[in-house]
């Protein structure tokens, strides 16, 4: 099973990591951050199909915490290979999100940023919204049909929003949607 924590920077991935490791160390949790040298969205989608590869290779589950949308997951050459894949975005309020990145300093604190993750938030719940902003000038190996083709397809994510909780309650109900499908986020 590969697990995608996906959302925009400031939506806690990176602080969560930590936890879910220690937590669940049966799982191999990874940032899509520990590869990514920088550049624009072809190269994301051709890190994004290393790391499907890399779960492929893995023994167990996988979870992988990044930027990365689930329509982009789904189109991924060697995603249809993996046993399966759950998707969750953690979400964070514009005024969480612009506090933290500021805190960060890294200068991500930007109005792109918030519209990133406002169609990130909008492509969860929505499939079809915007399809031009992963597949227009994208890499030409991504098999854009499992996604963006197939309307009434079960869509295998949900959104987390995550503005009011600690990191530690973060990682636990993240937690508790990895190992019990059932379960309410």
């Amino acid at each position: 099973m590969l697990f995608v924590i996906s959302g925009a920077s400031g939506s806690g991935k990176s602080t969560i990591l930590p936890l879910l490791r220690e937590a669940h160390p049966s799982v191999q949790w990874h940032d899509f951050d520990e590869r990514w040298q920088g550049g624009g969205k072809v190269e994301r989608q051709q890190l994004l199909e290393q790391w499907v590869q890399t779960a492929l290779q893995a023994e167990g589950d996988f979870g992988l915490l990044g930027q990365c949308p689930l329509g982009e997951v789904l189109a991924a050459p060697s995603t249809s290979c993996l046993a399966g894949i759950r998707h969750l975005l953690l979400d964070v309020a514009d005024v969480e999100r612009i506090r933290r990145l500021r805190g960060r300093g890294d200068g991500l604190a930007s109005q792109d940023m918030l519209n990133w993750a406002a169609w990130m938030r909008a492509h969860e719940a929505y499939p079809d919204w915007r399809p031009d902003v992963l597949m227009e000038d994208s890499w030409d190996l991504m098999c854009w049909g499992r996604w963006h083709e197939r309307p009434g397809v079960p869509w295998p994510g949900a959104t987390f929003d995550v503005t009011e909780l600690t990191p530690d309650r973060t990682a636990q109900r993240v937690l508790t949607w990895a190992t019990n499908p059932a379960a309410p986020i």
